[in-house]
């Protein structure tokens, strides 16, 4: 039988009977060095200590081995339901050789400083693991009362701060770091604002963060528009199965587009409405864009996006399909992001209602469809451009930085 044991912050007076007793009659005793030190295993049991650095593979092997003497205890920190080895360890063992002997989490510890309730809290872990989409971290925040961020290294935390305060609706949120809650050494640090922390003022073995919404989400969504560039795609609300242009193919097409500023302009394939507020802001607040979109999740979704931006007034959505749902109205530009079986069709719809100059920009992922693109410019007699975007994005990673690759885009445009 494996016994897990949540140690809490790490100190014996964080420990309940119910651990102290399961500690004080066990045969082995594993855990990192840390922890062992600062709870004092009894000199009758086996002290077995986990290395520093891939602590989570390591901990199959080392129970396994011990099994086989008997009994262990496995201790980890904080409670072994919240962000532990326990997980890995009842899904390899099974749940009927294990038993788990709760702790005091560090979410529970800091709400306690904070006196606050934890009970809609929801967290999020850069432990030991890489960062996650910066939209699961808003969404979280949005849908609870309040965000908590568990760091791993010390010297990770300042980074890690900045890239959360990148994204506007965070460095708003009233934040409160602590450095080793429950721990001899204990430092809170508030701030009024994620953006105003000094995340760098303090280190220690592990810090948390507390975050609560401040202000109006729409003053904070207006405040992301001004942003150079186009917006990041972690700002975007997401769906499953409603597509979305990314990153850097909403700028690569915007650049084809541009001049947009007072335009009316045509988009076929709504989405999740990234393009659509991206050309929203384009065409400023003189100009117009009709957007057709088939799939009734997919419009809901973008006129989501919308009215966060602030920008629903100068859009339709158009629930219909294409070519068929297209307005008889002239355009300057047009934007094909979805298509289906009908390019063709679709593509000279939207030449017969562009302006004489005006430009049609399409995106395709499929060979084929790039084929069926250029050829049917050839066939419209158009002077054609095509880009094939291969690009990558940076993370940062330590003091380093990693490249990792998007999937290639097509991009084929022409003037009337």
């Amino acid at each position: 039988m494996i016994i897990i044991v949540g140690a809490g912050p790490g100190t014996p007076a964080y420990l309940t009977p119910e651990a102290k007793s399961a500690i004080e009659n066990s045969r082995a005793v594993i855990g990192g060095g840390r922890i062992l030190d600062a709870i004092h295993p009894p000199e009758s049991a086996r002290r077995v200590e986990l290395p520093s650095n891939g602590m989570a593979g390591a901990v199959i092997q080392t129970l396994k081995n011990e099994l086989s003497e008997g009994d262990v205890t496995l201790l980890v920190s904080g409670d072994p339901g919240f962000y532990s080895l326990a997980k890995k360890v009842t899904a390899y063992f099974g749940s009927e050789n294990v038993s788990v002997i709760p702790g005091i989490s560090s979410l529970q510890l800091m709400a306690s400083r904070l006196r606050k309730s934890w009970a809609e809290v929801a967290a999020v872990t850069l432990h030991g693991r890489k960062r996650p989409c910066m939209f699961e971290i808003v969404k979280k925040m949005r849908n609870s009362s309040a965000l908590m961020v568990l760091f791993g290294a010390s010297e990770d935390v300042a980074s890690h701060v900045a890239w959360l305060a990148s994204e506007p609706e965070l460095a708003s949120a009233w934040a409160v770091m602590g450095w080793d809650v429950g721990l001899p050494g204990e430092k809170i640090i508030e701030s009024s604002s994620l953006s105003e922390l000094d995340a760098a003022s303090h280190t220690g073995r592990l810090a948390v963060l507390w975050l609560e919404k401040s202000g109006e989400p729409k003053a904070v969504e207006a405040e992301s528009l001004n942003r150079r560039g186009v917006l990041p795609d972690e700002w975007f609300e997401r769906r499953e199965r409603v597509p979305m242009t990314k990153e850097f193919t909403r700028s690569a097409v915007l650049s084809l587009l541009r001049p947009l500023e007072g335009a009316n302009v045509l988009e076929i394939g709504s989405g999740s409405g990234a393009m659509t507020v991206e050309l929203a802001r384009a065409v400023g607040p003189s100009g117009y864009v009709a957007s057709v979109e088939n799939f009734p999740a997919a419009a809901a979704l973008a006129r989501l996006n919308l009215e966060r931006a602030g920008l629903a007034g100068r859009v339709s959505i158009i629930e219909d399909s294409a070519p068929r749902g297209i307005p008889d109205s002239p355009f300057r530009a047009a934007f094909i992001g979805g298509h289906g079986e009908a390019l063709e069709d679709i593509m000279g719809e939207c030449f017969a209602r562009l302006e004489t100059g005006g430009r049609l920009a399409l995106t395709s992922i499929t060979p084929g469809a790039t084929s069926k693109a250029l050829a049917y410019m050839d066939v419209m007699g158009v002077s054609a451009g095509f880009w094939r975007v291969h690009s990558s994005f940076g993370r940062k990673v330590g003091a380093d930085w990693l490249l990792h690759g998007n999937n290639p885009v097509d991009i084929i445009w022409g003037d009337k």
